[in-house]
């Protein structure tokens, strides 16, 4: 269903270098620093995937030409490293969608927290700059409107 009450005090965070106030923000931070890591390296397996996918594939169609003589059973055997490649390829291209899914809803829930109430100051403040800056230096993920491609 979801939330009657929301509590009025929240924890403070232990961890001096992380310029959080709320257990909650924290927790929402590293859920989505997790989630972005796992996500980085299904791309990064992904491309990888495609690469060995072309060169099967050229490979495949090309040894027949440059060795006459042993060629086709090579080429058979290429066949058969391409079809479990690009079987390998599909699974973890979705994956990286999957993942993105999941990075892109967290990315846009911590934005949202950025915007409506990050801190407990009551006067105007640089909590949101200074954490938007610490993020991007420490972890190279920008907090800022846009993609996270």
């Amino acid at each position: 269903m979801g939330m009657l009450y929301q509590p009025i005090l929240c924890k403070t965070v232990e961890n001096p270098n992380l310029p959080v106030q709320s257990v909650r923000m924290a927790r929402l931070l590293n859920e989505f620093l997790s989630r972005y890591n796992e996500w980085k390296l299904a791309k990064f397996q992904s491309t990888l995937g495609i690469l060995i996918v072309v060169f099967l594939g050229l490979s495949s169609l090309l040894i027949p030409w440059l060795l006459p003589g042993i060629g086709v059973p090579m080429s058979f055997c290429g066949l058969v490293l391409l079809y479990f490649s690009v079987r390998y390829y599909l699974e973890v291209n979705e994956r990286v969608n999957h993942l993105y899914v999941n990075v892109h809803i967290l990315h846009h829930h911590l934005l949202g927290k950025l915007e409506v109430g990050f801190c407990d100051h009551n006067e105007p403040c640089q909590c949101v700059d200074d954490f938007r800056c610490y993020v991007l230096n420490n972890y190279s993920v920008s907090l800022s409107k846009g993609s996270l491609r």
